[in-house]
């Protein structure tokens, strides 16, 4: 986070944290006298809902301040693009109006088909080497014009025995979509400190929820659109993967079956309904979706394994995302994947504010993954 390097015509960001690359940060902001460690808010801005979770000031021992969501208009974020952002921005200003947080610096993600992630080697083990040359191996990887994206890296360590190289995690985003986001936060009076990676934002939620486990593990994070994988082992990220698939087809499969409007759908998908009749429309549907999402999450793990060592081969499964809470979804993930499969709450070791009620924050928890790990995030001001 304190390091700014612009590299013809490429902004590089390098972050502090033991997982994750920052795709931007803003470091002008924070030249003042006086400088020490604050909060940031954690804002997880997606097609769905706006996700919002802010800490305490103290960096030592975290409280949650302040947690909440809102639902995004249909269509305003498409693909990870902001399309609606006169919308999304009455939203987002409804949204911090209510709940009052006292952070005005703002860390959000990006993820997408406009954030590229990829683990390369390289033949170089400095880090100055590594930034100096980092422009001319990006060029290899991404498929778009280099002057149109930030990019950045997170060095996994020697490539091997012979110290002749460095794994490094590729990360690079297209400035316009990034540009997007810091946009929108402005117009709502708040100051973009850091953007980040969701998929790293949800790597340092789980370190921060307690103990990492000894043997590696996939966190699985199902979004609206897309489910974020990040497998991690001894404190570091192992493997990333956006898969296309999401709560949203299982909110359509639900209107298409039933002939229910989308507000009505998703009701019925969160809570179901009463109506039996309905229910068993709607069951059969669900099920085959989630059945399908099962298989494609298998596929992947069983992909990265098949190059993997034995000893980075994940042994357990947490899910997230505002689908994680679907009746037997985790049941069904570990009857098609062969591993056991956890819902994660990312905010199980840290005090809550009296004035948040415990049902309500139990409820939303597990949806609160990605937006949690982007609160965790700093800024010396």
């Amino acid at each position: 986070m304190n390091n700014y390097n612009r590299t013809k015509g490429t902004d590089r960001f390098q972050s502090p944290h033991i997982l994750g690359a920052v795709i931007m940060n803003f470091p002008d902001l924070f030249k003042k006298l006086g400088q020490r460690q604050r909060p940031t808010l954690g804002l997880d801005i997606g097609s769905h809902s706006i996700k919002l979770v802010e800490f305490s000031e103290s960096s030592t021992d975290r409280t949650v301040r302040r947690i909440g969501r809102a639902l995004v208009p249909p269509q305003a974020i498409v693909d990870g693009s902001i399309k609606r952002p006169d919308e999304l921005a009455r939203v987002l200003r409804a949204l911090i109006d209510n709940l009052q947080p006292k952070a005005r610096y703002v860390t959000t993600s990006v993820a997408g088909y406009s954030v590229i992630i990829k683990k390369i080697n390289i033949p170089y083990q400095d880090k100055k080497e590594i930034e100096d040359n980092l422009l001319f191996e990006a060029e290899e990887y991404i498929p778009f014009e280099i002057e149109d994206v930030y990019i950045d890296f997170y060095s996994l360590g020697k490539e091997n025995r012979d110290d002749s190289g460095t794994e490094i995690f590729l990360v690079a985003a297209k400035k316009d979509m990034v540009n997007e986001y810091a946009n929108l936060i402005q117009e709502v009076g708040l100051f973009p400190a850091v953007v980040d990676v969701e998929a790293f934002a949800l790597g340092n939620a789980f370190e921060a929820a307690g103990t990492i486990p000894t043997k590696p593990v996939a966190l699985v994070d199902l979004g609206a659109q897309k489910t974020n994988l990040n497998i991690i082992g001894q404190g570091t990220s192992l493997f990333t993967k956006d898969i296309v698939f999401g709560g949203m087809q299982i909110t359509e499969a639900i209107q298409e079956a039933a002939g229910l409007g989308y507000e009505a759908a998703e009701k019925v998908k969160i809570a179901g309904d009463k109506d039996l009749a309905l229910m068993k429309e709607v069951a059969p549907v669900c099920k085959e979706l989630c059945s399908i999402w099962a298989t494609e999450l298998k596929k992947t793990i069983d992909f990265y394994n098949a190059s993997s060592k034995k000893t980075q081969q994940p042994e357990q499964i947490f899910i997230s995302g505002g689908s994680a809470s679907l009746k037997g979804l985790d049941r069904l993930f570990s009857e098609t994947i062969g591993l056991s499969v956890r819902i994660f709450n990312p905010l199980q070791r840290f005090p809550v504010a009296q004035d948040i009620e415990p049902g309500y924050l139990s409820n939303i928890a597990p949806e609160m993954a990605i937006a949690t790990g982007l609160a965790l995030r700093t800024v010396i001001k």
